[in-house]
């Protein structure tokens, strides 16, 4: 059989917490016994819903499947040479695409098996938040040393790069004065997207030669309402370093011999946990790192 490759990405969901809502853990165990919680909702012209829960898997961990269906636009099938026909689907059907996770209660750490046609995890978070009636966003876990040049006070911000899409909600707007404005910004003038570059300019004599240090959190905030281009150019002892909020994540790719577009679930669970246990010492370092900056 053939090997399939897969590419999982790791972020940390942030919960603002309520009463009926304390945990993620919570949130997951209602939307499964509680009727008054939906698992499936019309989001960005798609049915998407949280399918298959699992607790006894791994320890401490929630696996899963986000799925997405198309109802329209659907493709034809045929042969070379003959033919279409269109795909015929009974009502109230639809053509899926999944993503499958893993989340893990310790630094509430989701990793999510990359699909390009189905959803991201801003989806998934934005997904979680409509149905919860709470605030969750999801932010990519960095490698350890962006994180560390990015957050350490040793370091001067010079410029940052920003595009940022018009978030559909708005109680998902980042809680600093900077991200809130620029988002609110977007709106008041009914734009669709931002594209935002900031810097300073040492040769004017008026300039403070720096960025403000609010901004680091700023891009992060950004970062989670789905930011598709996050950069800073910061300097260290006159040097300069780019940072990528969007490339220097910490991912793993994953192989499966497989004849089918997805391998059993359980498999899929099983690859999602390797990828974590691989990649732990860079999850682990990247907390110490944040925990460090905080401090």
């Amino acid at each position: 059989m053939p090997f399939r490759d897969y590419k999982i990405e790791f972020y940390q969901l942030n919960l603002s917490p309520t009463a009926e809502i304390p945990t993620i853990r919570a949130l997951l165990s209602l939307l499964e016994t509680d009727d008054h919680y939906l698992t499936s909702l019309a989001q960005g012209g798609y049915t998407r819903e949280i399918w298959g829960l699992v607790y006894d898997r791994f320890p401490d961990t929630i696996c899963g499947q986000f799925r997405k269906f198309r109802t329209t636009d659907i493709p034809e099938i045929g042969q070379v040479g003959g033919d279409s026909q269109v795909i015929e689907l009974n009502e109230n059907e639809g053509l899926i695409e999944k993503n499958f996770f893993v989340y893990y209660e310790e630094h509430s750490i989701i990793a999510w098996h990359k699909n390009g046609h189905s959803s991201r995890v801003i989806q998934f978070a934005n997904f979680l938040s409509s149905c919860g009636g709470c605030k969750i966003s999801a932010g990519p876990v960095l490698q350890p040393d962006a994180i560390s040049r990015l957050m350490s006070g040793n370091i001067e911000l010079k410029k940052i790069e920003l595009t940022i899409p018009r978030p559909t909600n708005p109680e998902l707007y980042p809680e600093d004065d900077y991200g809130r404005g620029l988002i609110e910004m977007m709106n008041n003038l009914d734009a669709d997207s931002l594209k935002l570059s900031l810097g300073v300019d040492l040769r004017r004599a008026d300039s403070e030669g720096k960025l403000s240090n609010r901004l680091k959190n700023t891009l992060r905030a950004i970062v989670e309402t789905g930011a598709t281009t996050a950069r800073a150019h910061v300097f260290e002892n006159g040097v300069e370093h780019p940072i990528d909020l969007i490339a220097d994540r910490v991912v793993s790719n994953q192989s499966v011999e497989t004849d089918a577009h997805f391998p059993p679930s359980f498999t899929m669970y099983g690859i999602i946990n390797t990828a974590k246990t691989e990649c732990q010492g860079e999850l682990d370092d990247y907390f110490g790192a944040l925990e460090d900056a905080i401090d």
